[in-house]
């Protein structure tokens, strides 16, 4: 079923799914249970076996709960899917019967809106640092600036955790306490801590990342933002953002017998998928490239790791 931008959705649904060790989940799904913690379900914290939704079948389209009886505003235009709350390993049999009452959106809540990006490219391009370091002041240059945010710390904060995106631990202990809570809790572990680099002076402002519980050791999407002390042309708030994907586990070349993650050379992916999770929650007014003066393509992490790009720094203006 394809739906547009600001469609409303109304979605009931009946039926049952039998899964190996447990019969008769409706969709609201199962109670979760121990073993839960350590699936990579669609939708982590719902139930399993419940209905859940996507629109679109893009790495950047995140699930969503439906449930028995759910209302869905649908954030952007594509292909609308339905299934069942489950992991790769998982064969249920069962089925629901759904029926889905569609509202259309009206012609004005489906018209982009436009943005002069040439205020906020000029004040970019001449006060924007190019790289983050791994220590306040000297260090080794380490990720690229590859983002820019406009919108308030609400905003901001409340598009990510929309987009599915999780804020990690920021050290070790912490990371073993909320581990132990989210078992108690029956939850899904996807906080692994992510460490501290430098912009401005002072370390990242908000970290996110979006993995599954099995794979966040060795692979995950993550990036880092900073409060810039400079405002946009209208004294809107401003946000640095560098972001990678970590592919697996390399040496790292600043210690000896250390390891660190190994990103994904290529991270104009990590980059645009950023924007499009955002986009596909609902949540971005307009994006831009800016060309920067001196547009860094081929270097080097703090950590040796290699960096190729086409030196774009993708901007992103957020609904206010």
């Amino acid at each position: 079923m394809d739906v547009a931008a600001s469609d409303k959705l109304h979605i009931t649904a009946t039926g049952t799914v039998d899964f190996g060790d447990i019969a008769g989940v409706g969709p609201q799904g199962a109670t979760r249970g121990w073993k839960d913690t350590l699936r990579a379900l669609s939708v982590p914290n719902a139930g399993r076996g419940a209905l859940v939704g996507q629109v679109g079948t893009d790495r950047a389209a995140t699930p969503f709960l439906v449930g028995a009886d759910g209302t869905i505003v649908v954030p952007f235009a594509g292909r609308l899917y339905l299934g069942v709350n489950q992991d790769s390993l998982s064969k249920p049999t069962g089925s629901f019967q759904v029926h889905i009452e569609r509202t259309a959106a009206t012609k004005t809540a489906a018209n982009p809106t436009n943005y002069n990006f040439q205020p906020l490219d000029a004040i970019l391009s001449s006060k924007l640092p190019y790289r983050v370091t791994d220590q306040p002041t000297g260090g080794n240059e380490g990720d690229l600036v590859n983002f820019v945010l406009v919108g308030s710390e609400k905003q901001v904060t409340e598009a990510f955790k929309a987009a599915g995106w999780t804020v990690p631990d920021k050290t070790n202990q912490e990371a073993v306490v909320s581990a132990l809570i989210a078992t108690l809790q029956k939850q899904a572990y996807v906080t692994v801590p992510i460490s501290t680099l430098y912009l401005f002076g002072r370390g990242q402002d908000y970290g996110y990342a979006r993995a599954e519980a099995i794979r966040v050791i060795g692979q995950r999407d993550h990036f880092r933002i900073w409060q810039t002390p400079f405002k946009g042309p209208n004294g809107e708030t401003l946000w640095a953002g560098a972001g990678t994907h970590d592919v697996g586990i390399e040496r790292d070349q600043r210690k000896e017998n250390a390891i660190t993650h190994k990103i994904d050379p290529e991270i104009d992916g990590e980059r645009d998928f950023i924007a499009a999770t955002l986009q596909q929650a609902g949540y971005v007014e307009a994006t831009s490239y800016l060309d920067r003066p001196k547009q860094i393509k081929d270097t080097k992490t703090a950590t040796g790791g290699e960096i190729k790009t086409d030196g774009r720094t993708l901007v992103i203006v957020l609904k206010p």
